[in-house]
């Protein structure tokens, strides 16, 4: 055993210390025994205690509490080891998909492929109805406003072509014609977008959905007002006529589903361009190529082309305004 280092501990009393009380337990009583206690210690108060409360005391809490204590305020998290982004908090509404012009134009083909019979019939009936307003309103021009062909004999042979000058009447009809043909090309988009937006929100079609005008007099009035701008912005160099065609290309569609008026359904529209400017003019560039090409075919392929079209500016319209269309498998 190594010696305690000097100076560390003092030495031990001489004789060592005093041995341990007998027993090892506590200290005997003093004689005689412990004192009594004070008088009146452990009995009854004069007069006794106080009767309880009338109905009883109320019972004691329960423990722990009826559905366990409540959490305790949640913490934010500590931020990541790699230095990366917090995750967002609660509630937070993360943003929407990129919106893609390749799953938009898959969404309206199938779309079409499942709803084609309604589609095809529609388009059909509609295109008939305009293409003999457009015929009518032509001849009633030239009724009035004949043209006038000449030939002229060339070395490479005879060279017709005809020329016409517009009368008074034939200035009115051309005026009477074209609004015309605005309020029954509102009155069919009223009833073609109405299908198309059931289609949109996953509920069957039939023919006769495409036959039941929606907000027509807003869609007819919304008509009206952009037919007029996009003449005198065509008569402007052209140019301004295809823009305002741009910004209003979600008008009827935004009437109808919002039941918005005429004014309300062209800011909309241009709200939605304005602020997908880009993605907007990809996907208009891209509806008018579809629909050309269909035309191309004889015009037999428009019947495809055109619903297909449609259905994929309806999927641009409810993407980039927030909106949600049903997938593609409904």
């Amino acid at each position: 055993m190594t010696e305690q280092p000097p100076g560390n501990y003092p030495p031990p009393p001489a004789g060592g210390y005093p041995p341990p009380p007998p027993g090892g337990g506590y200290p005997p009583p003093p004689p005689g025994g412990f004192p009594p206690p004070p008088p009146g210690w452990g009995q009854q108060p004069p007069g006794g205690y106080p009767p309880p409360p009338a109905g009883g005391y109320p019972p004691p809490a329960a423990y722990p509490p009826p559905g366990g204590y409540p959490p305790p305020g949640a913490y934010p998290p500590p931020p990541p080891a790699d230095g990366g982004y917090l995750p967002p908090p609660p509630g937070y509404r993360p943003p929407g998909p990129a919106y893609s012009i390749g799953e938009a134009l898959s969404w309206a083909w199938q779309k079409f492929t499942k709803n084609w019979v309604p589609l095809v019939v529609a388009t059909l009936v509609f295109g008939v109805v305009f293409s003999a307003l457009s015929w009518l309103s032509q001849q009633l021009l030239q009724s009035v406003s004949p043209e006038t062909f000449t030939a002229i004999d060339t070395d490479d042979g005879l060279i017709e072509f005809s020329t016409s000058t517009l009368t008074g009447g034939g200035v009115a009809i051309m005026i009477l014609s074209n609004l015309v043909l605005l309020v029954v090309g509102g009155a069919i988009a009223s009833a073609y977008y109405g299908g198309l937006l059931d289609i949109a929100n996953g509920q069957p079609v039939s023919v006769g959905s495409f036959f039941r005008p929606r907000s027509l007099l807003a869609v007819i009035l919304g008509t009206l007002i952009v037919g007029v701008l996009t003449t005198l912005g065509t008569l402007l160099c052209i140019l301004p006529g295809l823009v305002v065609a741009l910004f209003t290309t979600f008008t009827t569609v935004a009437i109808v589903d919002r039941n918005l008026g005429p004014v309300d359904g062209i800011r909309a529209s241009v709200d939605i361009v304005k602020n997908n400017f880009g993605k907007v003019l990809l996907a208009w560039l891209t509806s008018v190529a579809v629909a050309v090409v269909g035309l191309l075919l004889c015009g037999v392929g428009g019947l495809v082309s055109i619903p297909v079209s449609y259905l994929f500016l309806v999927y641009t319209y409810r993407k980039l305004s927030g909106g949600s269309v049903a997938p593609a498998t409904v």
